[in-house]
């Protein structure tokens, strides 16, 4: 008997541990902050975590995630919020070192102003502004003469970026836009573009070339003005945002899907294979990721469709922005493929997105004013 108490009392201190571990790093990897739509239990895509809300005599709402809702594994933040509604859209449309805006007092708006004021320097020193991590600073460069009269200071420098993406959604109400899922990124750095300006198009598809193991495919296409025009004031880690003319799209509204209610299991994505015609595709949704310190690759999507996968083999560049549609609401947008696994790949959840976007448009509307 006191064999079996002892064995029993050692199994009891090893599950207990074990719960408390698991307590321990899902408090730490789970969000702080929830939205929620009304007070109640909602459960999340991790196996026996219930997000708990309450709101006492003083109308003050709190939140608790729950093992197995038993076990409290934190308190949370709770917004009480109705699912803002977008319209999905899935059409096609349209950083970093240092930031040159002036040299000896010139303005410069592109690249071929900074060699001519290199050139008329005559070899002597160049005072450059910058900015650099938000910070604007002053630099003296001394360029190097090469040839009978052609001076030269040893930078590369690029003034616009240009190329074929998803857009995710369009809000009626403002004609605001969000596309791509991701930030359009310096070819040569893999860092974020700066932006002055930026103005978005349609385009229409021409040609695709499929993915394969090590090697993304891509959509294939032109800019097409006639189908939507707009501006672009905002190009950071979640996607590009600004606003259009009109809805690209003839889609009706739907909301958009706070994080705990993203499920694993089937789902659909949208985006343009042919011309400029968006068409639903399905999907399966794999896993999902609450890491608050992850912005953009909060989902694993495989794409399930047999048209898509005949055409694409998955996942092609120029999807990125694809709406990911589950339940009639937006959950996400599909952001990155997995290069070897090109079935595969990440999406964003529509939440960050959104919040992202709303940061942005309260910033651009201070540089207005």
């Amino acid at each position: 008997m006191k064999k079996f108490v002892k064995t029993f009392t050692v199994a009891l201190s090893v599950i207990c541990t074990a719960v408390l571990g698991i307590g321990i790093i899902l408090g730490n990897t789970l969000p702080s902050s929830y939205y929620v739509n009304n007070i109640g239990s909602e459960s999340l895509a991790v196996y026996g975590v219930t997000l708990n809300t309450y709101r006492d005599s003083n109308l003050n709402t709190s939140g608790q995630l729950m093992l197995g809702n038993i076990i409290p594994i934190k308190s949370v933040n709770i917004n009480i919020k109705e699912n803002e509604t977008v319209i999905p859209c899935g059409n096609p449309g349209i950083e970093t070192g240092d930031v040159i805006t002036y040299a000896n007092s010139k303005k410069i708006n592109c690249t071929e102003d900074l060699p001519t004021v290199v050139n008329q320097s005559g070899g002597n020193p160049v005072n450059l502004t910058i900015i650099r991590n938000n910070r604007t600073m002053s630099k003296s460069i001394l360029p190097i003469k090469t040839g009978e009269s052609s001076y030269k200071i040893g930078v590369w420098v690029r003034d616009s970026s240009a190329g074929i993406g998803t857009m995710t959604f369009f809000h009626p109400e403002s004609h605001a836009f969000g596309g791509l899922g991701h930030g359009i990124c310096d070819i040569d750095t893999g860092e974020l573009m700066p932006m002055a300006q930026g103005e978005v198009t349609g385009a229409e598809i021409d040609s695709i070339t499929k993915s394969k193991s090590g090697t993304a495919g891509t959509l294939n296409g032109h800019h097409c003005e006639n189908l939507c025009r707009g501006y672009v004031i905002s190009n950071c880690e979640s996607g590009v945002f600004g606003y259009i003319e009109n809805s690209p799209v003839s889609h009706s509204e739907i909301p958009i899907a706070y994080k705990q209610q993203v499920k694993t299991g089937k789902a659909q994505i949208i985006t343009t294979l042919d011309s400029s015609t968006p068409k639903y595709y399905d999907i399966e949704i794999q896993s999902i990721n609450y890491n608050e310190s992850t912005k953009t690759k909060n989902i694993i999507i495989k794409i399930t469709d047999s048209e898509l996968l005949s055409r694409t083999n998955g996942i092609v560049q120029g999807m990125s922005g694809s709406p990911i549609i589950q339940n009639n609401r937006l959950v996400g947008a599909v952001t990155h493929v997995f290069v070897n696994e090109p079935q595969k790949g990440y999406g964003i959840f529509a939440e960050n997105m959104i919040d992202d976007f709303n940061k942005e448009n309260q910033k651009s509307e201070k540089n207005v004013a």
